[in-house]
C-alpha cells in the first residue's frame, strides 16, 4: 500500500482536496521538464533549466565530452525523480494549500475513500433542487396549434 497526503485550502470543500502519492516519481525521472510544466511548478522548472545550462556550461569549460554532459543530465533527472513529490508539495503549500491528513491506499480511489470516511472534511452545503409539480396537475404537454409534422394524426 502506498501513502497519500491530502492537501486542501482553508475553507475549501471536499471537491478541492488534492492527493499526492508519497515516494519516487517515475514521470519526473523520465520526462522532467514536461512533468514540471504540467504540474505548474514554474519556479522549480526555471531552477531545473538553469541548473541544466549551468552544468552544461561548466562541463564544456572543463572539456568534458558529450557522455559526461549526458551523465550530469541524468543525475538532475534522478534528483527530480527522488525529490519531485517534495517539490510538488512545496509548490502546493506556496499556493495556500495545507496538509489535511495522510492515508494509505493501493490507488487514488481507495485513498480518497479512506480519507473521506476516516478523516473527512465538512460536507459542502448544497441547495436542494426545486420541487417538481405534483403528478396530474399540469396538462400543458399538448400543443394548442395544429401538428405540422404529422398533420393527419389527431391529438386526443
Amino acid at each position: 500500500m502506498a501513502w497519500w497526503a491530502a492537501y486542501s485550502k482553508e475553507g475549501g470543500s471536499a471537491d478541492d482536496v488534492v492527493f499526492l502519492r508519497e515516494g519516487f516519481s517515475w514521470w519526473a525521472l523520465l520526462f522532467p521538464l514536461p512533468w514540471l510544466a504540467i504540474k505548474g511548478m514554474w519556479i522549480v522548472l526555471v531552477i531545473a533549466v538553469a541548473a541544466q545550462f549551468l552544468i552544461w556550461s561548466i562541463a564544456e569549460a572543463l572539456g568534458f565530452g558529450e557522455a559526461m554532459r549526458m551523465v550530469f543530465s541524468l543525475l538532475i533527472n534522478l534528483v527530480l525523480g527522488f525529490e519531485g513529490k517534495d517539490l510538488l508539495r512545496w509548490s502546493y503549500q506556496r499556493r495556500g494549500f495545507s496538509e489535511k491528513g495522510l492515508v494509505q491506499g493501493d490507488d487514488l480511489e481507495e485513498a480518497e475513500y479512506r480519507f473521506f470516511t476516516e478523516i473527512g472534511l465538512p460536507a459542502p452545503e448544497v441547495e436542494p433542487p426545486p420541487a417538481l409539480p405534483a403528478y396530474g396537475t399540469s396538462h400543458n404537454w399538448k400543443a394548442e396549434g395544429p401538428d405540422i409534422l404529422f398533420p393527419g394524426f389527431g391529438r386526443s
